[in-house]
């Protein structure tokens, strides 16, 4: 005998989803309380007669994501199909997915640190308004000289404005003179006190990945020819947020270290979860490694470059 119910159950769906018919509508066509309907469509979702479906405005590679998770310690992994002609279209693709996959996550009371760089940047530029609730951003390392989308004062400042959130600036150059004066701005004065606090109840990290080899150590102001030469004699292929590390992943000490005004590896790694994004056959190398160092628990990467990282794993 054929269940009358469950054929009005995909009758009520069908005229609601693909007729657009109002509930009241239907509930006055069939002889039913709307209640009745509101009711049946739940359970249209609940025994999988209507089954939704997103259409991302991005494609995937799950083959290669998957890959990445076996190969390096991950917790997650977003490839991004697709190839790109320049640098600046890669940043600008990266950044909109990482800004979309970010506003996904639960935001509401928590701290999220900001790191620097083009992609962050763009990380930035592509999030859409939001009306969060306690959210609060802190600067993860100091600033640059310049005042582009991808100084990190621009980047919190910019965040706070998007997703309704207050900001916690680290008024400060991303290398300060000496170590001396590191120490006393972060532990002397009401500022560093703040901001060491703040990294402390962090509960999620938004950096990049910096490639050495292919660029100069956050900025040509800050750090000079000479400086960068000494750093790469001490095997550092890559940085995030200024911390040098080598191709296997282990943190250089290094003399600029002492002067680096940015949140501690060890505090970094406190953070619960762990955002990159960062791509390009020139970020390769620095990519591979800074994977291997555990530090990222979530990549976001291109197609491209997700292979060459597989090819040496």
């Amino acid at each position: 005998m054929t269940d009358l119910s469950e054929f009005q159950l995909v009758q009520v769906a069908k005229m609601y989803f693909e007729n657009g018919m109002a509930q009241k509508e239907i509930a006055t066509y069939l002889g039913l309380s709307k209640m009745t309907v509101s009711r049946m469509l739940q359970k249209a979702k609940e025994s999988e007669v209507v089954q939704i479906s997103i259409k991302l405005p991005f494609q995937l590679v799950s083959r290669h994501s998957e890959a990445l998770l076996k190969a390096y310690p991950l917790g997650r992994a977003f490839v991004i199909k697709g190839e790109y002609s320049t640098r600046d279209d890669l940043r600008v693709r990266i950044g909109s997915v990482a800004a979309f996959l970010l506003t996904m996550e639960k935001l509401d009371r928590q701290v999220l640190g900001m790191g620097v760089g083009g992609t962050i940047g763009q990380v930035v530029q592509h999030l859409l308004p939001m009306k969060t609730r306690e959210l609060h951003i802190v600067q993860l390392m100091g600033g640059l000289s310049d005042v582009s989308d991808s100084n990190p004062f621009t980047i919190v400042q910019e965040t706070c404005r998007r997703l309704n959130a207050k900001g916690t600036y680290l008024t400060s150059n991303a290398i300060v003179e000496n170590a001396e004066y590191r120490r006393h701005l972060m532990f002397d004065t009401p500022l560093g006190t703040e901001t060491e606090t703040l990294w402390k109840r962090c509960t999620k990290a938004v950096f990049g990945v910096g490639s050495i080899e292919s660029g100069t150590l956050l900025s040509e102001t800050l750090v000079g020819p000479a400086e960068l030469q000494k750093v790469k004699k001490q095997g550092a292929v890559g940085d995030i947020l200024g911390h040098c590390f080598d191709k296997n992943g282990k943190f250089v000490q290094t003399e600029l270290e002492d002067r680096l005004v940015s949140i501690p590896i060890a505090s970094l790694m406190q953070i619960e979860e762990r955002f990159a994004a960062a791509g390009g056959e020139h970020k390769v190398g620095a990519i591979r490694a800074a994977l291997r160092s555990g530090l990222i628990t979530t990549l976001i990467t291109d197609e491209k470059t997700a292979s060459l990282l597989l090819e040496h794993a």
